[in-house]
């Protein structure tokens, strides 16, 4: 079987129980980077790093399905990231390919603690109406969280002068968090939280 497990926003006490069960139990742990690597060696010292560099992520998912799509019909192995599995991570076309190579592979999918509904407990911020979740602006939401927000002074900007107050979350509960005023240069691991 494989699973696809969720990790949290980057404190290992932020795991769940069940996504810290299968990593114990599983045959074989892979991550798709270092800052994923040091939660799961919270509970399991043998781990696979596997990179997908930008631009050869393409061919680093095609070789990994094809090895999972074999192994996973007689092994258990855990393919961990960061945030939530099911939004916006490195397991989708992970998930995507293996299915293609051999559907017969089981595949569950560990619910964990995403990055935009945890920087609202970081900020004190309650929500209490709808908000969305985005890569791109473009509504009327009271609450809006950008992932992956690199380019935070132009997108601050243009949240600014639809109402929102902003702030800017990187690296949050991981070595070198930082909540203030959005940067110039920011981190993959950077939200942009904005509401009115």
């Amino acid at each position: 079987m494989l699973y696809g497990v969720s990790l949290g926003p980057g404190d290992a006490e932020l795991v769940t129980l069940r996504a810290k069960k299968v990593i114990e139990q599983v045959d074989e742990v892979i991550v798709p980077g270092r800052l994923a690597e040091n939660v799961v060696r919270n509970y399991r010292e043998d781990v696979r790093v596997v990179e997908f560099p930008m631009g050869n992520a393409e061919k680093i998912v095609d070789v990994l399905s094809s090895e999972l799509a074999q192994r996973c019909v007689e092994e258990d192995i855990a393919f961990c990231v960061l945030g939530d599995v099911a939004f916006f991570s490195t397991f989708q076309d992970v998930f995507h390919a293996v299915k293609q190579r051999n559907p017969g592979v089981d595949v569950e999918l560990v619910p964990g603690v995403p990055s935009f509904t945890a920087v609202f407990s970081k900020l004190k911020r309650f929500v209490d109406s709808s908000f969305r979740v985005s890569s791109a602006l473009d509504g009327e939401e009271r609450y809006v969280v950008v992932l992956k927000a690199v380019k935070s002074l132009e997108l601050a900007e243009t949240l600014r002068n639809e109402g929102y107050r902003v702030v800017q979350v990187e690296r949050m509960f991981m070595e070198g968090e930082s909540i203030g005023e959005p940067k110039e240069k920011s981190s993959y691991f950077t939200l942009l939280v904005g509401w009115r």
